[in-house]
């Protein structure tokens, strides 16, 4: 465990709010598709079973295609790509796909979203492939360290991981009663590819809570 948290002081544990620019189009945009996936989310965990069910599932129900072959293959609900995941474009295509399939829901209080879960940002094709999280997540993640489709919500460039830059950065909305598996996933995970938004960025995660 040593050997990891070293590894992780490598690409900086401080914060760096301030270097994370937002125009007002991705700030809307991006408070738009939270809006949609803390409603998917919650649809589709609505009946899980949090002792026994298969984490891996319920929140890879969107199974897109690329290239004519489905996003993922399950063993059981161990889930590894068939595409690419060293490749930008393909999370680009793969968030458009995902998107489209989620009907629009209510509005949410952001005000009380702590209260319901938390916004993760994950710094996409560096994984080492290791199967680490995947395990210790009970399979939430999945074999290249990726958090399930149907909680990408939005990608941005060039966004720090505190002093960090990250080519491309995917963000996913983890419902409260699966941070504890996700926080797993975090713990084990050598590449520090992953960062909690109201941690890492501070300010923004503040604005949206008190946007109407």
């Amino acid at each position: 465990m040593n050997f990891i948290k070293n590894l992780k002081s490598l690409f900086a544990s401080t914060d760096n709010t301030s270097s994370n620019a937002w125009t007002e189009k991705e700030l809307f945009d991006f408070t738009q598709n939270l809006t949609q996936v803390i409603g998917w989310t919650e649809k589709l965990s609505e009946n899980f079973d949090f002792l026994n069910g298969k984490y891996g599932l319920v929140f890879r129900q969107t199974n897109p295609e690329l290239n004519s072959s489905k996003l993922y293959t399950f063993d059981d609900d161990y889930a590894t790509w068939t595409a690419d995941d060293y490749s930008f474009d393909n999370y680009d295509l793969l968030l458009s796909l995902a998107l489209r399939q989620r009907s629009n829901s209510k509005q949410v209080d952001f005000a009380q979203l702590d209260d319901l879960g938390r916004i993760l940002s994950f710094q996409t094709c560096v994984t080492t492939h290791d199967g680490a999280p995947i395990v210790e997540s009970r399979h939430f993640v999945d074999e290249g360290d990726v958090p399930p489709i149907d909680t990408w919500f939005y990608i941005k460039r060039n966004y720090f991981h505190s002093e960090h830059k990250c080519d491309q950065t995917l963000f996913c909305w983890v419902p409260k009663k699966f941070e504890e598996v996700m926080q797993r996933a975090i713990d084990v995970e050598i590449l520090d590819s992953y960062r909690w938004f109201d941690e890492n960025d501070k300010d923004t995660y503040n604005k949206i809570k008190n946007s109407k």
